[in-house]
């Protein structure tokens, strides 16, 4: 979905017709026996996606079908990175322009190097497994996700009268930047585990800007404004607010040791590239607050956050 919809005149009928279709998504039961797995896949993606420049929408989407698909049907663990290349296939060419169509070549070369897929897989695998996934979904793809929330309520996630540390705002678009790379952190934090699938989208989308602007210490924690624009109250947003807070803090504790954690081994694609989301020097190890972006030479400083 490269149109900014968020920026249009009727943006606010455009919400409410996502906000409906949510409504439909299927239940999520995370009864897949290969659950154990999907942490690598969600990993995998995310490193595809960051090499090759994809969206976010692309990204969500493409997780939404992995996980749907697995919880009903049980996929051949040789298949496994297949379908997770099929599915990310289908969202590219569903969400982004045609030049950034993902070759095969290009996919086989990132898959994990051990012997299982030392030879990737063949245009007609990828072929079929795209037709099996778009038969499942019966070829519909207009699904709302996080990543098209996100951006709409991001347009009014800072206001002028907002506080941090209880003093007012010295430079607004400072606040904007830092407040932007903490909710793409917890974007990503959405999509680690399968548990964010027991909330709606939009819910969860709300909650990044709410993580977001705890972590920067702003007040109120959830203003009027917002409120009213996303249709969801604290109370209902702290559950899920609760959880991303715990995955921050786990990520802030595993970026102050070494090495990594032995029940999350880190994907080593052919090219030695590391998976960002097990890079313990993606988090900061301390809070960063715009004015401390602003401290810096004046210029705001790039939040640690997966994938960027």
């Amino acid at each position: 979905m490269d149109i900014e919809w968020w920026k249009d005149k009727i943006s606010e009928d455009i919400y409410e017709t996502l906000r409906t279709k949510e409504q439909h998504l299927p239940p999520y039961h995370g009864h897949s026996p290969q659950q154990w797995f999907r942490r690598h896949l969600v990993d995998w993606l995310a490193i595809v996606v960051e090499t090759f420049y994809l969206g976010t929408t692309s990204q969500h989407l493409a997780v939404h079908l992995l996980d749907f698909f697995m919880d009903k049907l049980e996929v051949d663990q040789n298949h496994l990175y297949l379908l997770a290349m099929a599915c990310l296939s289908i969202s590219v060419k569903y969400e982004e322009h045609c030049d950034k169509t993902l070759k095969l070549n290009s996919l086989n070369h990132m898959l994990p190097s051990h012997s299982l897929l030392s030879v990737g897989y063949s245009a007609a695998e990828l072929t079929n497994m795209e037709i099996t996934v778009l038969n499942f979904f019966d070829w519909s793809l207009s699904i709302p996700t996080v990543a098209q929330f996100v951006p709409y309520f991001l347009v009014v996630s800072v206001d002028n009268h907002d506080l941090i540390d209880g003093q007012p705002i010295l430079c607004k678009s400072a606040v904007v930047t830092c407040l932007e790379k903490h909710t793409k952190y917890f974007m990503e934090i959405s999509l680690q585990d399968h548990v964010f699938r027991n909330y709606t989208p939009s819910l969860i989308a709300a909650s990044c800007i709410a993580a977001s602007r705890i972590s920067l210490r702003l007040t109120p924690t959830w203003p009027q404004h917002l409120q009213l624009m996303t249709d969801y109250f604290i109370e209902e947003l702290l559950p899920c607010v609760n959880i991303m807070l715990r995955f921050q803090k786990k990520d802030l504790q595993l970026s102050q040791c070494s090495p990594l954690p032995a029940q999350y081994p880190p994907v080593t694609p052919h090219h030695q590239y590391q998976s960002p989301m097990y890079n313990t020097q993606c988090y900061p190890p301390n809070f960063v607050t715009p004015q401390h972006m602003m401290a810096q030479g004046g210029k705001p400083q790039l939040f640690g956050c997966r994938g960027s």
